[in-house]
């Protein structure tokens, strides 16, 4: 049964017993769609700029960015995902930090926060916490781009269920459950016969979402259906956001070529 998430508070590294199994894990994560977004996005800037990829686990998706040439950082909690990223893909710019007080201060000009990272945050107070570190660490007029997954997601995937996957060289066993009361959604993995990984994932309405954007100091630029980039509806499983540090207007020409370019590549 999933614990009221206000209580849920640990150092232990959750992702420490599948952080070197996890890219065999996600194979089938479409990473080149957020690739795609965040360099139809990143054309948008004056270059050269400096980029923070939030929450960047094994590196997987940091690594494809590098090759752009930008000058990116990646930031994540977990000790052990750093460790595959700097070992397995070679990634020197890293620091471990948090997503409510992350350590830098007007240094960089895009942020990105994807693969429903946010939602490992566990009470609206963190969340609206997170909003104003992520506003803080941008220069002006820099542009955050990141998602959420939402209730119909754990609903229709997550709620109440387990499974074991085969990868080849091993596999993994699943067990999810959800507190609707709380909001909050409780993932067991274990590898082989290993030590298990216990996730805490929370689910934040897009209205509570766009009101902590605007207290941190955002403005909207684009809110999505990932999977249609259309309008979300009620069947949405996860958001895109694209917010800006002041006013979103002075983006509103160039996003209208990264956004034709967006839908024709998702085929909207």
């Amino acid at each position: 049964m999933v614990e009221d998430p206000k209580i849920i508070m640990t150092t232990q590294d959750a992702f420490a017993p599948i952080a070197n199994h996890y890219d065999d894990m996600m194979e089938h994560v479409d990473y080149a769609r957020w690739l795609h977004i965040i360099a139809a996005l990143g054309a948008m800037l004056p270059a050269p700029f400096r980029h923070l990829e939030a929450g960047c686990g094994t590196g997987i998706l940091l690594k494809q960015i590098t090759e752009y040439g930008w000058h990116s950082v990646g930031m994540d909690l977990s000790p052990a995902m750093l460790r595959v990223a700097r070992h397995r893909y070679q990634i020197a710019r890293l620091v471990r930090g948090n997503f409510c007080a992350l350590p830098f201060c007007n240094h960089f000009l895009m942020a990105t926060c994807l693969f429903d990272s946010l939602n490992f945050l566990l009470t609206e107070e963190q969340f609206t916490q997170a909003m104003k570190s992520f506003h803080e660490v941008l220069l002006p007029n820099g542009i955050f781009y990141f998602d959420v997954v939402t209730e119909k997601m754990i609903s229709s995937h997550f709620e109440n269920t387990s499974w074991t996957e085969n990868h080849g060289r091993f596999k993994s066993a699943w067990v999810s459950s959800y507190a609707r009361q709380t909001q909050t959604c409780e993932t067991r993995v274990r590898i082989n016969s290993g030590d298990e990984s216990i996730t805490y994932e929370r689910i934040f309405t897009a209205k509570f979402i766009l009101q902590a954007l605007q207290q941190a100091g955002f403005s909207l630029l684009a809110m999505r259906d990932a999977n249609t980039w259309k309008e979300p509806t009620r069947r949405t499983t996860r958001i895109d956001f694209i917010a800006v540090k002041g006013d979103a207007y002075q983006y509103r020409r160039e996003f209208k070529t990264a956004d034709k370019a967006i839908k024709a590549r998702q085929g909207a």
